[in-house]
């Protein structure tokens, strides 16, 4: 039977329900013996849980055949949540959602658990005593959250142990190409399912490339700075990219107890000149509005307030409103596949999308909701390009060209193997959000992390094999028995 060491920061919070958790879930898991051995720092500096993973492998490594590293505020909820030997490494961790200790027990199904990110290699992994030895365990220089996994996925790839190789095949689509000047797409909204769409959650999605920034000044063509991709006019809802270099999601709302017109705006820097994928999405429940680049969240803000109902005004691609003397916002370049929804998508929706299509390979639509239009410009007659969503919100084209492209190349990811149990996480709602926007929260300790691990990705990581259990110095300063079977470890680090 194989014995295995459960290692894990010490945290007064959890470290009980954890315990009582952990030891009832294993209980009929029998093929292994397993101790919990929580790793207690005592430093002035934020928590450095590399190092505490690696000084609790140093003091049992002779003992035990393979470690598990595992957060304490990360329980496993679901069966399939399995801590059997793996020759290895392996993440445990194949969704998570944030719970209260105890909801565990009421969970139904796991549809609302998602992974932060495809190369999430943290919570819970599993080691063999070898292959631990081999990546020189975890860089001791990761002081406060995030990063110290994403730099053990990369010592896994360095030192060509198993892990996984996507590829994430190139995308063809027929494009738009619209002039600047009199180029657009009309979308009626005589249906009820479009006409109401804005008016509550909703999703927007496009391609899109860009021959320069839009020309600056409201006289130059009324264009007034901006190229619209999609937009329902009036008060423009919708996406464009403006002068400036940024793409830009707006939505138009009356805050409550007022009768004015405010909008809600996102923007973020993006090159000319180049293919993106961009989306956003409206939650009206949670009253928020989150951009999406490249199946990627990149902001997201909340209002207090009802969206603006547009009556029957049509949808535009690559216009504003080309009725208008001014805001007419012709785009210049070219634009694919866009889509609509009259619902939130979910972040591992908006990637997929980014990676696979609206549509796969397959046929088959990657997401969970049906769209309500879809305009891929394949097909069509007259000036007429077709909806292919089924719903019959067919589109009339002025001045456009169309044409196939390949949008993105073959690109290689790593990706860890990965089991596929459900975990709760049981910390404060900030630490989650922090944790599932790693790359763009601007909390200080994951921007420094951040700014170590970008600097060992420029350096090839040569400072691997001097910086991880090989270096890491300590001083136990108390050793306790916990609960019979477990350990707490105090260490001066």
């Amino acid at each position: 039977m194989k014995k295995l060491a459960v290692i894990l920061p010490y945290d007064e919070n959890h470290i009980e329900n954890f315990t009582s958790h952990f030891d009832f879930h294993t209980k009929n898991q029998d093929d292994f013996e397993y101790k919990l051995i929580f790793m207690k720092q005592k430093s002035n500096r934020p928590l450095n849980k590399g190092k505490l993973f690696n000084i609790g492998y140093m003091l049992h490594k002779d003992k035990f055949d393979y470690f598990c590293f595992h957060d304490s505020d990360l329980i496993p909820i679901s069966d399939e949540c399995d801590y059997s030997y793996t020759e290895k490494p392996i993440s445990l961790v194949g969704m998570r959602d944030k719970i209260q200790f105890g909801d565990q027990e009421n969970i139904e199904d796991f549809d609302d658990y998602t992974l932060p990110y495809d190369e999430y290699f943290g919570g819970a992994t599993l080691f063999s005593k070898k292959n631990f030895e081999q990546v020189n365990g975890y860089s001791n220089n990761y002081w406060g959250v995030g990063y110290e996994d994403y730099d053990l996925l990369l010592r896994c790839v360095v030192k060509e142990l198993s892990v996984r190789t996507e590829v994430e095949n190139s995308i063809s689509k027929t494009y738009g190409n619209f002039n600047g000047m009199n180029s657009y797409i009309e979308i009626p909204s005589d249906n009820a399912k479009i006409k109401n769409t804005t008016n509550k959650s909703f999703t927007i999605s496009s391609w899109f490339f860009t021959e320069g920034e839009p020309p600056y000044g409201a006289n130059v063509d009324n264009n007034r700075c901006e190229y619209s991709i999609f937009t329902r006019p009036g008060y423009h809802t919708g996406l464009s990219y403006t002068h400036g270099g940024f793409i830009k999601a707006v939505i138009w709302m009356r805050p409550v107890g007022s009768s004015e017109r405010e909008p809600v705006v996102i923007q973020t820097p993006l090159r000319t000149n180049q293919w993106y994928q961009v989306g956003m999405v409206v939650d009206d429940r949670e009253q928020s509005l989150t951009l999406y680049v490249n199946g990627k969240e990149v902001g997201k803000k909340l209002y207090n307030g009802e969206l603006v109902e547009y009556l029957n005004k049509p949808y535009y691609i690559g216009a504003g409103d080309p009725n208008l003397s001014v805001w007419r916002n012709f785009f210049k370049g070219q634009i694919a596949e866009v889509g609509m929804w009259s619902d939130m998508l979910k972040d591992y929706e908006m990637e997929l999308i980014f990676n696979k299509g609206i549509i796969d390979k397959n046929g088959e639509y990657v997401t969970s909701k049906l769209p309500v239009g879809i305009w891929d410009f394949k097909g069509g007659y007259d000036s007429i390009t077709f909806d292919i969503s089924g719903n019959g919100n067919h589109a009339k084209f002025y001045n456009v060209e169309f044409a196939n492209k390949s949008l993105k190349s073959n690109t290689e990811r790593y990706l860890p193997y990965r089991r596929s149990g459900a975990y709760g996480y049981l910390s404060s709602n900030e630490q989650y959000l922090n944790l599932e926007n790693l790359t763009r929260t601007e909390h200080p300790e994951i921007m420094t992390n951040r700014n170590t691990f970008n600097k060992k990705v420029k350096d090839q990581m040569k400072d691997m094999d001097t910086d991880g259990v090989s270096s890491t110095k300590f001083r136990i300063v108390n050793r306790q028995d916990y609960h019979g079977k477990h350990e707490i470890i105090e260490v001066l680090i």
